[in-house]
C-alpha cells in the first residue's frame, strides 16, 4: 500500500500530496511479527532437517543393529544348514553301526528352517526381538535334548567297551602330524585329471611318520583288486567293518596279527600311484566303501567342521 494519498485544500483550490505519519508502536508491530514468522521458519527447518545428536546416536545404533542382526541371520542360516548335514550324517552312522533306523526321526534344522521362513518378512524392531526370543528358546530346547542325547552316549560307551573300541573311529595318525586334504567321492585323479570315485580319505603326512590302527582288529590278507594302492594294510574290526591304509612306506603287521586301537601298523609313504606322501584310509562296512569322515568320532568337535568342510569339497586327491 502506497505511503501517500491526495487531499483538497480549499484555500490553495489544489490537492496537495499528503505523507501518512508512521505509528512507532506499529512499526515495532511488525518487526516483532516478522521475527516471530522467521523463528517459526528456523524451527521448523531445525526439527526437519537438522537432528539432534541424541537423535543421530539412536538413528547409528538402530542400523549397527539391522546392519549386525542381518549378518547373524545369514550366519543362522549357514549353521542350520551344517546342522542338518550333521543331523543326517548321524542318521546315517546309527543304521550302519546298529543296523536300524533311529528311534527319533525328526531333524531339528526342518523346524529351524521352518522357522527361518516364516519369519524372514519381518522386519520390524519389535518383531526382530521376538524372532530372537523365539530362536533362544528354540536353542535352549535343542541344548536339552542334546544333554539327553551325551548322557545315553555316556550309558552306552559304559556297557558297550569292546564293541565301542573295536569300531574304528580314530583319526589313522597322531594329532597334529597331518593334514587332510581330500575326501570321499567324486575327486580328480593326480596323475589321470579325470574324475574318479575316490573311497577314502587322503591325510597329508611326512614320510616315516607312524600309522595307527583307527580301532581294535585282526589284520587280513591284501584285497587282490587295489592296483595303484601301494603297500596295504588290511584290518578286519568284527560286525562287518574293515579298514585299509594304503600308501605305505613299510608295513609293520602280517595277516592273522591282533592289533588294538592306536597301535603303530606301519609308516607314510608314497608306493602306489600317488603325487606325495600320504596316508591313504578308507573303511570298508559288509563289503562296500563308507565315507571315513562320519566315523571320526573321537576328535574334537572344531577339528571335526574343519574336517568335515575339507572333506566335502570336490578337489584333486592325492592318490
Amino acid at each position: 500500500m502506497s505511503d501517500q494519498h491526495l487531499r483538497f485544500n480549499p484555500h490553495t483550490m489544489h490537492y496537495e500530496v499528503v505523507y501518512k505519519k508512521h505509528s512507532r508502536w506499529r512499526n515495532v508491530l511488525y518487526v516483532l511479527l516478522v521475527g516471530i514468522a522467521f523463528g517459526l521458519l528456523f524451527i521448523l527447518l531445525g526439527t526437519t532437517f537438522i537432528k539432534s545428536k541424541e537423535v543421530r546416536k539412536k538413528e547409528h545404533d538402530l542400523a549397527v543393529f539391522k546392519e549386525t542382526y542381518e549378518k547373524a541371520e545369514q550366519q543362522y542360516q549357514q549353521n542350520i544348514e551344517l546342522l542338518r548335514n550333521l543331523e543326517m550324517q548321524d542318521r546315517r552312522l546309527f543304521r550302519e553301526v546298529f543296523e536300524t533306523d533311529p528311534p527319533d526321526t525328526t531333524l531339528l534344522s526342518n523346524q529351524l528352517l521352518q522357522e527361518v521362513q516364516e519369519n524372514s518378512q519381518s522386519t520390524e524392531f519389535s518383531g526382530m526381538l521376538s524372532i530372537v526370543k523365539t530362536r533362544y528358546s528354540k536353542i535352549e530346547n535343542i541344548s536339552y535334548k542334546d544333554a539327553i542325547r551325551i548322557d545315553f552316549a555316556g550309558y552306552f560307551l559304559k556297557h558297550n567297551a569292546d564293541f565301542v573300541q573295536s569300531l574304528p573311529i580314530r583319526v589313522p595318525l597322531q594329532s597334529g602330524s597331518y593334514t587332510l586334504v581330500s575326501g570321499f567321492g567324486k575327486r580328480i585323479h593326480p596323475i589321470f585329471k579325470t574324475a574318479r570315485q575316490h573311497n577314502g580319505l587322503d591325510l597329508a603326512a611326512r614320510a616315516g611318520s607312524e600309522v595307527l590302527a583307527s580301532g581294535d582288529g585282526i589284520v587280513q590278507e591284501i584285497p587282490k583288486n587295489l592296483a595303484g594302492y601301494g603297500n596295504v594294510v588290511y584290518i578286519y574290526h568284527g560286525h562287518g567293518y574293515y579298514s585299509l591304509y594304503a600308501q605305505l612306506l613299510e608295513s609293520k603287521v602280517k595277516p592273522g596279527q591282533k592289533v588294538s586301537a592306536g597301535d603303530v601298523i606301519g609308516f607314510v609313504g608314497s608306493t602306489g600311484i600317488s603325487i606325495g606322501p600320504h596316508l591313504h584310509y578308507e573303511i570298508w562296512k559288509n563289503g562296500k566303501p563308507v565315507d571315513p569322515i562320519r566315523y571320526l568320532l573321537t576328535v574334537s568337535p572344531k577339528d571335526y567342521l574343519e574336517m568335515f568342510k575339507v572333506a566335502s569339497q570336490y578337489n584333486q586327491c592325492l592318490s
